[in-house]
């Protein structure tokens, strides 16, 4: 089992949205816990692709939504990893455009890989997440990811590029498609979210040395 834990990429501001959204993600899992549970809230905020036209603005409430808290601490620790570098390089409210429509994207195309036809709902910040790894990935390739691997009981402690460990992560998503295709874990989502992700980071630029506000406006 490999684990990133850091990586060497400093920041130099505060990652304001990502705490937030961290913390959001957080809340709102707790109180589904203690409000009728995931079941209840997937089935009315989860995004089911047959029923797009019916619930539009499910694509957004259900990224905010988590099965179980493992997926939960997954999709918040690498929010954590990845997210503070693409919100000081780019802007607050840039990054935060990104987390939103990266997760729209990745709904998007699991639904039409799905042809629209599935009445599965699906939810979580992982398409959103995968957005800001592509957007990491097109911007710090060379960035080095601290990571434990664990063989058995004894642990390694490795260096690993961006580019080869978000590089793999997303290989085997497009892997996982094929021969894992009726798991209960869209990887179209992860694949869609990366890619606007990736596209999203390679045409921006950089916000200004000195950005107008504390914003960084330059969506």
């Amino acid at each position: 089992m490999l684990f990133p834990y850091r990586d060497e990429n400093p920041s130099y501001t505060f990652p304001f949205f990502t705490v937030i959204l961290i913390g959001v993600n957080v809340i709102i899992y707790f109180l589904t816990l203690g409000s009728g549970g995931i079941d209840f809230y997937a089935a009315s905020l989860g995004f089911i692709p047959s029923e797009i036209i019916q619930r539009p603005l499910a694509i957004f409430s259900s990224i905010l939504l988590h099965a179980n808290l493992l997926h939960l601490i997954s999709n918040m620790w690498f929010l954590w990893l990845f997210g503070d570098n693409i919100e000081d390089r780019f802007g607050r409210l840039p990054y935060f455009i990104l987390f939103v429509f990266s997760g729209f994207a990745g709904n998007i195309t699991h639904a039409i890989f799905n042809l629209f036809s599935s009445d599965i709902p699906v939810i979580g910040a992982s398409g959103a997440v995968a957005g800001v790894m592509g957007s990491y990935l097109a911007r710090f390739p060379a960035a080095r990811i601290r990571c434990v691997l664990v063989i058995i009981f004894y642990p390694i402690f490795v260096r690993i590029p961006a580019i080869f460990f978000i590089g793999a992560w997303i290989v085997w998503e497009f892997i996982s498609v094929y021969v894992a295709p009726s798991s209960h874990i869209a990887h179209w989502a992860h694949i869609g979210g990366f890619i606007f992700g990736f596209l999203w980071a390679m045409r921006r630029k950089d916000k200004p040395e000195f950005p107008k506000g504390a914003w960084g406006l330059d969506v």
